[in-house]
């Protein structure tokens, strides 16, 4: 019996009279020829042409009859081998499994290892590569190949910001910044810390000594994880404006900060900033808010040593809902003594500027809005109090017990509200 050697690349038509036995790689299609000359065709695949087209592995026999009666048969066995997988592009380090289809012969991979010997092969992809095998039987070889491409590699550098400044060390204050690049398209930035700067996701604040992990993805849906170690260094002792409530009928917040340390540690350096990018390097600025809800202010500082460290200030706007009280007792025993208006309480986990609860403890109402009229008539209609920016201070002026009726107008950033009611003077 024998054997042909036939490169797929150069050949894919065999001729079963001539060929008994036969390797192919690479291919997807063998046409097997029983050659010109006879009066008729029979397969064993149960066709009756010269030719036919193969896509597997197997024996095929056929039977030719000349016009003379002359019967000839012959019998094939072809093996094709191929790579399953088609040419790709994968990440770097994407862990690549190529097989063969044909998995009772002889391989070799081109990787320069030896033992890569089996009918696949599992390699971590490094770059664009095209991977070869030698496929053998007992007399032949042949060889498939498939090209992987490699996507552009992501690169990532860190920048510690207070490593080798001078600062000594000790505290959870670690700044670090990553520079991501290389990669397909747009670069997204996810850190292991929910610490990260609202105004720019490269820039990892308030980190603790110790490994912190970074993850860089790209448009092609290929990642770059990391990690750095980070050291600390002591920051001053910063007292900024706390977490506190605004209200959108005066959404104007001042803000200040006192450098505690300031006799060991002082500042070279300082500015606050809004998300929406406006910011401001005085020591006492003063922010308005257009928008209700959570409004995240950042107040970065540098020290004399080069050091630098950041403080997030939550101001949380929301609309004012005025308790405007229906009934006085001006006796003079600490309750109900004047008419006081004040705000709906917030919530006892929420900090505002409510003030308290007993007489005289209360915010003004410009606390809350920029200006305020407030107009007391009586049941006929007569004028009897009015004040500009009032203060929580009437006490009812001596009037007789009885119901009055007020007209409260408070300008706000937004527009004026108006409030109408009455309150009963009870003594």
């Amino acid at each position: 019996m024998s054997m042909g050697l036939l490169q797929a690349q150069v050949l894919d038509t065999v001729n079963v009279f001539q060929t008994s036995d036969t390797l192919l790689c690479g291919v997807d299609t063998v046409v097997l020829d029983a050659g010109p000359g006879f009066e008729s065709y029979a397969w064993n695949t149960g066709e009756t042409s010269k030719t036919i087209k193969i896509t597997e592995s197997g024996f095929y026999d056929v039977t030719a009859i000349e016009s003379g009666g002359q019967v000839h048969e012959a019998e094939c066995d072809v093996t094709i081998a191929r790579i399953i997988q088609e040419s790709d592009s994968l990440c770097y380090k994407d862990t690549i499994f190529l097989v063969v289809n044909e998995n009772d012969l002889r391989y070799q991979w081109n990787t320069g290892n030896p033992d890569d010997t089996l009918y696949y092969l599992q390699a971590s992809l490094r770059k664009s590569k095209t991977y070869e095998v030698l496929i053998s039987d007992e007399d032949n070889s042949c060889t498939d190949s498939v090209r992987i491409d490699m996507y552009p590699r992501i690169y990532v550098e860190f920048e510690q910001n207070q490593e080798n400044k001078g600062c000594p060390g000790g505290d959870c204050k670690g700044q670090l910044r990553v520079f991501a690049s290389g990669g397909t398209g747009h670069l997204d930035i996810e850190w292991d810390t929910p610490n990260v700067d609202p105004g720019d996701s490269s820039y990892a604040i308030g980190l603790c000594e110790g490994y912190t992990g970074v993850h860089i993805f790209d448009d092609a849906g290929c990642r770059f994880d990391t990690s750095y170690w980070v050291e600390v260094w002591e920051m001053p002792e910063i007292e900024t404006t706390p977490d506190t409530i605004t209200y959108i009928q005066d959404p104007r917040v001042a803000f200040w900060f006192e450098n505690l340390s300031e006799d060991s540690i002082s500042l070279s350096n300082y500015f606050w900033a809004l998300s929406n990018g406006i910011s401001s390097n005085l020591p006492n600025p003063t922010f308005s808010f257009g928008s209700m809800g959570e409004h995240n202010v950042r107040f970065e500082y540098t020290t004399m040593n080069g050091c630098v460290d950041s403080n997030i200030i939550v101001i949380t706007v929301a609309s004012v809902e005025l308790l405007v009280p229906n009934v006085m007792t001006p006796n003079s025993d600490g309750a109900n003594d004047t008419f006081i208006i004040t705000i709906k309480p917030p919530e006892e986990e929420s900090p505002g500027r409510a003030g308290g609860t007993g007489s005289g403890n209360y915010q003004p109402i410009n606390d809350y809005y920029i200006s305020n009229e407030l107009v007391i008539f009586n049941r006929w209609g007569k004028k009897v109090f009015e004040a500009t920016d009032y203060n929580n201070d009437w006490d009812g002026d001596n009037l007789p017990q009885g119901t009055y009726f007020y007209v409260l107008k408070c300008q706000g950033e937004l527009g004026e509200d108006i409030f109408q009611g009455a309150v009963t003077i009870v003594r």
